[in-house]
């Protein structure tokens, strides 16, 4: 028996998904926009990896956050692009990135094919890039120096 997934059926409305208080609330719509998390993810899968990514993101900057004594993220001292703090836009931009290394990882295409399997191994080889862009973020975001090694 064959079972039909539609591509495009699955739920994209946009959704907020809160934060602690401290750092910003993100949007379902703003994470598929910045980093092309497909519509073949429904609003309530992206909304709750996007929570998942803010908790892991939280906790790994959680140092360098009680260091400061701003009232929130967007009060800390930095440059403003387009009248956003550049603090806050990289914390989108690390917490994004992590979600779309994330459906990366777990999201095989629905098409049981040749052809649909290999596509899916090439796209999962970009996971490890999109996790590199989240830590590059956040490292520009807590005044970290960046690293890059790599294997021989």
């Amino acid at each position: 028996m064959a079972t039909f997934l539609p591509a495009n059926g699955a739920n994209c409305e946009d959704r907020t998904v809160e934060n602690d208080g401290w750092f910003p609330d993100l949007t379902v719509a703003d994470c598929r926009g910045q980093v092309g998390v497909a519509s073949q993810h429904g609003t309530d899968r992206v909304a709750a990896e996007l929570l998942s990514a803010m908790i892991e993101v939280n906790a790994s900057i959680s140092t360098w956050r009680a260091d400061q004594s701003a009232a929130s993220l967007a009060a800390v001292p930095a440059p403003a692009y387009g009248g956003i703090s550049a603090k806050v836009t990289l914390y989108a931009r690390a917490v994004f990135c992590l979600v779309r290394a994330r459906m990366i990882e777990v999201t095989r295409e629905h098409d049981a094919t040749a052809k649909g399997h290999e596509r899916a191994d090439l796209t999962e080889t970009n996971a490890p890039y999109w996790r590199q862009a989240s830590q590059e973020a956040l490292a520009r975001l807590t005044g970290r120096t960046r690293t890059v090694v790599e294997l021989i």
